[in-house]
Parts: structure tokens; sequence; C-alpha cells
């Protein structure tokens, strides 16, 4: 039998909520020309997984909820053609300012130009 042992210290909500820096990690895990190549090999992994997903599937709608999205957009880039609105939504204040910074094209905002290039060359899309 297998015996699962409690973490030994956890991370409070409050403490994620003031020490996470989104910035850190969206360059760190999300930037395809970056050398962190274990996390853009994950992140590729992901977003071909994402893209066979939507393809095959029937999955669509009118309302797509991502709830817990963090910085991130690479989830919802290959649904972002078979639903009509998508909502976003994270516990860390941080979280929805970095995505808000990004949609208003803000100063400072991720450029996840790459990301969605690579995932418009996985659809076949220019």
């Amino acid at each position: 039998m297998c015996k699962m042992e409690a973490p030994s210290s956890f991370t409070e909500g409050e403490v994620y909520q003031m020490d996470f820096n989104p910035g850190i990690y969206l360059e760190t895990y999300y930037s395809l020309g970056a050398s962190h190549c274990k996390g853009n090999k994950i992140l590729t992994l992901n977003l071909r997984s994402l893209c066979e997903m939507f393809a095959l599937s029937d999955v669509k709608g009118d309302i797509l909820i991502d709830i817990g999205s963090g910085p991130t957009i690479y989830q919802l880039l290959s649904a972002c053609e078979k639903f009509n609105e998508i909502i976003v939504s994270d516990y860390a204040d941080r979280n929805c300012q970095e995505l808000e910074k990004w949609l208003k094209k803000g100063p400072g905002a991720f450029d996840w130009t790459p990301v969605v290039k690579y995932v418009c060359e996985l659809e076949g899309q220019r």
C-alpha cells in the first residue's frame, strides 16, 4: 500500500498573492526563443496536444470559461476559433493584471507572438 505524506510546507494564498511574479514566470516557461529548453519542450507538447484536441473533437460553444488561467493564454489559442467568447479568471490579482496588460498592449506586456505563430503553423494557418 502506498503511503502519502503531507507536504512539509504549504504556501498560503496570501504569500502567493504577494510574492508570485508573473513576468518572471512567463519569461521562464513561455518564451519559445529562450534558452529554457525543458520548459519550451513542455510548452510545445502542450500546444500540439491542445491543437489536436480542438481539431479532432466537436468541442465548441458560445462561452469558454478558463478558471485558474494564471498569467497565460497558450491554453486558449486553439480554442479561440471554437468559442464566441472566452472568459479567464485567476485567484492572484497580479495574474489578472498581467493578462489585462497584454490584452491592452500595455508597456512591459509579455509578447505571445512566437507562441501564437507556432500555434498558427500547427493549425496550418499563416
